[in-house]
């Protein structure tokens, strides 16, 4: 081990040597102009690894030449002992040996020499101008550029604003001159009229107003359906500073982007203290999706009918049942399966054999008897003997006790009571109904023929509606074709699945393994507000389509005016 104490002597502005000390405790010290050197030397003219400090074999600290040269008064020499006064040239360095304290092994100072030469002078001298009045062309040109710019962007501009004349002229060109104003591209929803800035500039040198959205968009539909929550929902001291507009949510001059901001705070403003806007709602603050966002709310419907429904919240699990009226086990429809034409008969199931998707977003075509039940239960809907087999349609009841009175009036009561237990009842839940029916009953023969007509108390049954819901989440928009990567049971499980009456749709946790809130996290995708949910759903109320009237516009407006005032 070395304990060397190293001293760099530089010279400051001023022309005066200045030390700077530092100790180095090593086994050997390297110099060179490599970074990894441990004693660093930044010039072209020092080797990578040009030196070393080292012991030898009897111990004495020598300094030995690696890849460079060493030279003693002006002799080279490979190898050189370092004693007190001795002085080494490595390269345009002058490395001197020093006195050394009682506690350093060896004490070096290191010093440049000769500088690096400087060549501008004599480069200036061997350098002629080749252009000789350039600098004045350029001049010249600089002027013209300058002032052709002027011309396009400012003054013509102006001149298409603040002259009328130009104006008019200006409505029939196909691109106007204040154009180049623009500060990004125009949405596909206005590039049919993009060329002309006035259009919705209305006023120079001032924002879009609403007067100018409105003037097109007179059949807007209302943000929300509620008009005194919108009243509430858009007070301008409140959310927006000193005005409410429609570019506040609606930014132009930003495409590709949307037109309307993909914004969270936009949502916050309102849901982050609901109670504010609305004391008497019941939904909680929200504020992002992966901290205080409630659990799923799903869409029952409850009468087949009168298309009811009612929401249920996922955290409610006693009552997530599904009464759809059928008999469905998820678990005998999933990977292979026998068929109904004997032991030979396996068939490969899969979730899309039955929900078959449509549409770019991939929604499902409801589920079909025709298409999709019939090549496995067929049977289901016929009576009889295998000679004297009869097949009942698949519908209303109605139609299946029609067909059995005219085709089989003798047994009627007994294919009635079959196909209540083992056919229809197979897929679907059956009720029994009493009620009197005129049965019309034609004899085989004069002999043994009954009375035209009777009254008789049969007993009926009935199929239960079907409540098969199609829209689980009726308040948020899901996109099947952005998820096409993954496998149907990543997000439903039913695979083990018995009853009908299960429910397998994703909760806020299963969404969270892929998904977080508007802020990415590690193999998460960031999800805002509106990559679920639209911005309310004003535009229907119970499925009816709402469209502003112009007495609305007009006080949305005197609204928006008062407040600014």
């Amino acid at each position: 081990m070395i304990n060397c104490l190293f001293i760099k002597i530089s010279q400051n502005s001023r022309g005066v040597a200045v030390r700077s000390y530092r100790t180095i405790n090593a086994d050997e010290l390297t110099l060179g102009r490599g970074a990894e050197c441990t004693i660093h030397l930044a010039d072209p003219r020092i080797n990578m690894h040009h030196a070393v400090i080292k012991r030898n074999e009897n111990g004495q600290i020598q300094l030995c030449s690696i890849n460079g040269e060493l030279q003693v008064e002006s002799q080279s020499q490979p190898n050189v002992t370092l004693t007190y006064g001795t002085q080494v040239m490595i390269g345009p360095y002058l490395l001197t040996v020093e006195p050394a304290p009682p506690d350093v092994d060896l004490s070096v100072s290191l010093s440049l020499i000769h500088k690096l030469p400087d060549d501008y002078e004599a480069l200036k001298k061997r350098t002629q101008n080749p252009l000789p009045g350039a600098s004045r062309f350029k001049r010249k040109l600089s002027l013209w550029l300058a002032a052709c710019i002027a011309l396009i962007f400012l003054v013509m501009p102006l001149a298409q604003v603040f002259i009328p004349i130009v104006k008019k002229s200006a409505t029939e060109w196909p691109v106007g001159f204040d154009r180049v104003w623009s500060p990004g591209r125009i949405s596909n929803a206005h590039r049919h009229f993009a060329s002309q800035c006035v259009n919705c500039h209305q006023a120079a040198t001032k924002q879009v107003n609403d007067q100018a959205c409105t003037h097109c968009h007179t059949n807007t539909e209302p943000h929300i359906a509620n008009s005194i929550l919108q009243a509430k929902a858009f007070q301008p001291h409140r959310l927006f500073a000193n005005n409410m507009r429609c570019a506040e949510c609606h930014l132009e001059h930003k495409a590709p982007h949307p037109l309307t901001r993909q914004n969270n705070q936009l949502c916050v403003n309102c849901h982050g203290n609901i109670k504010a806007v609305n004391p008497d709602t019941a939904l909680p603050d929200i504020h992002d999706f992966d901290h205080d966002h409630p659990a799923f709310k799903l869409t029952f419907q409850t009468n087949a009918d009168e298309k009811k429904s009612e929401t249920i919240s996922q955290s409610e699990t006693a009552r997530l049942v599904e009464n759809s009226g059928l008999n469905f086990p998820h678990v005998q429809h999933v990977g292979k399966v026998q068929g109904p034409n004997g032991m030979d008969d396996i068939r490969e199931l899969s979730c899309t054999t039955c929900h078959q998707p449509e549409g770019k977003s991939m929604k499902f075509t409801p589920i079909s008897f025709k298409r999709d039940c019939v090549s496995c239960h067929q049977e289901q809907l016929q009576v009889g003997t295998l000679a004297e087999k009869l097949t009942v349609p698949h519908g209303s009841e109605t139609n299946v006790f029609n067909t059995l009175k005219l085709y089989a009036p003798k047994q009627f009561s007994k294919y009635s009571e079959l196909l209540k237990t083992e056919g229809c009842a197979y897929c679907h839940q059956t009720t029994e109904v009493k009620q009197t029916l005129a049965v019309q009953l034609n004899a085989e023969s004069k002999k043994s023929s009954p009375p035209l007509a009777s009254e008789v108390d049969a007993p009926l049954w009935r199929v239960s509606p079907i409540t098969i819901n199609h829209d689980w989440f009726r308040n948020a928009r899901f996109n099947h074709a952005s998820h096409n990567t993954q496998q149907c049971q990543s997000c439903h499980n039913l695979e083990n699945s018995e009853s009908s009456a299960d429910i397998a749709m994703p909760d806020r946790a299963s969404c969270l393994s892929c998904h977080s809130g508007d802020s990415p996290k590690p193999k998460r995708i960031a999800s805002s507000c509106m990559s679920c949910h639209n911005f309310h759903h004003g535009n229907t109320i119970q499925g009816v389509p709402m469209r502003i009237e112009d007495k609305d516009v007009k006080a949305v407006l005197s609204m928006a005016e008062k407040n600014s005032h």
